[in-house]
């Protein structure tokens, strides 16, 4: 579970400063391609990253962290007594398991989104089945049964040819092609599933945002490069703001940024000296992995220094732990219960049978001996992650491991 934690905070950790990268140095400029193809690889290199270290790198930073504090064991020594813990008490004292509400409450609301995914792919499929199949211009489109904004999924495009004229089919249609051929609808299915995943970040959102509206600019750019007037194309987007959009997860070649849309068709061309920026992102990619390659070398070097001292030392403190607590168990049952001993060994006509054992056998010293000695010997070591606590009040000893 803590391993889920640290993956969610890795993932989008990175998305936001990918996405912060991209809104100070790329948003504004023109290289609709290359700014494709920066979105898609941030959204999966933040997504694998986690799951790749070099070990070569885990010593670069002189980095290290501790996992905890030394363990220490107290025993309290009073009279002898016994009493065992039963699995209520220790229940009873812990507290609300936060960690786990969490992820309730994480895979609870993904579910939801995940339905509406799922309703979302299920609506789109409802407008094919219910559209009526046409040729335009020598490509194969569907008109909806209602009127909607054109759109496409994947190789499917659905226009109302009936609503527009020849002149505004044919820039829809160009726009349309665009996304089809260009396969625009992967980077939108992309986009919803990692909002699907990591809807609790904001930077998520507008990363999805962005890409959408690239996806836009290269097929407004596609269409202006067709020889389309540019003002006449402008008018034509502003006279379909008042169509509804038929999904929002497909290709709508109407959008709410509207505007964004205009200011980009009329800005100057970036120039191409300017692509070098885009270089910035390869120092921020090594950092991610350095990062994880240092954190991943300190988990493993942590956890073998923990495991190595269990050799001769810490397994020989166990077997002396358990033998302790074996010999003060059997005192207390002989001198508690009186425990009856049967015989088997045979005796001469007349001598006394004997059935119980006169003298109890104790420990050398006396009580206040064996005290003594669970005082000094019973230790748990650090490996074991066990604080071992005895309380004694009367002829009662309480032990816990905490």
């Amino acid at each position: 579970m803590q391993a889920f934690f640290i993956y969610l905070l890795q993932v989008n950790i990175a998305l936001a400063l990918f996405y912060l990268l991209y809104a100070v140095a790329f948003k504004r400029d023109t290289f609709f391609w290359l700014r494709r193809l920066f979105l898609l690889s941030v959204i999966l290199f933040s997504m694998l990253y986690p799951f790749f270290a070099v070990p070569a790198l885990a010593e670069v930073l002189p980095f290290s962290f501790s996992r905890g504090e030394e363990v220490r064991s107290e025993v309290l020594i009073g009279d002898v007594g016994w009493e065992v813990f039963g699995d209520e008490e220790v229940v009873a004292s812990r507290s609300i398991p936060w960690a786990n509400v969490l992820v309730t409450l994480y895979w609870t609301v993904t579910a939801a989104f995940i339905l509406r995914f799922l309703i979302q792919l299920f609506s789109v499929y409802r407008v094919w089945k219910r559209s009526e199949r046409r040729l335009l211009l020598d490509n194969v489109v569907y008109r909806p049964a209602k009127e909607v904004t054109p759109f496409s999924f994947f190789n499917w495009i659905f226009i109302d040819t009936d609503a527009y004229s020849e002149q505004e089919l044919q820039q829809i249609l160009l726009h349309e092609n665009t996304h089809v051929k260009q396969w625009h609808s992967i980077d939108v299915v992309i986009t919803e599933l990692l909002c699907l995943f990591f809807w609790w970040n904001p930077f998520t959102w507008l990363l999805k945002r962005e890409v959408i509206m690239n996806l836009e600019y290269l097929a407004d750019n596609h269409v202006l490069h067709e020889g389309i007037d540019s003002r006449e194309y402008q008018y034509h987007l502003l006279r379909l703001t008042y169509h509804e959009s038929a999904v929002p997860i497909a290709n709508n070649f109407n959008v709410s940024q509207l505007k964004q849309r205009i200011m980009m068709m009329n800005k100057t061309k970036s120039p191409a000296l300017r692509v070098a920026k885009y270089l910035l992102a390869l120092p921020l990619l090594f950092l991610f992995v350095l990062a994880n390659s240092v954190y991943a070398g300190q988990d493993e070097s942590v956890y073998l220094s923990e495991v190595e001292p269990m050799n001769e030392e810490a397994v020989a403190l166990l077997q002396t732990n358990d033998e302790v607590m074996i010999a003060a168990q059997e005192l207390r049952i002989v001198q508690e219960s009186n425990v009856s001993l049967e015989t088997n060994v045979s005796q001469e006509p007349g001598e006394p049978v004997f059935e119980v054992v006169e003298n109890a056998p104790e420990f050398p010293g006396g009580v206040e001996a064996l005290m003594k000695f669970l005082s000094e010997n019973i230790r748990y070591p650090v490996i074991m992650g066990g604080k071992t606590k005895c309380t004694i009040s009367g002829k009662l000893v309480q032990c816990k491991t905490l």
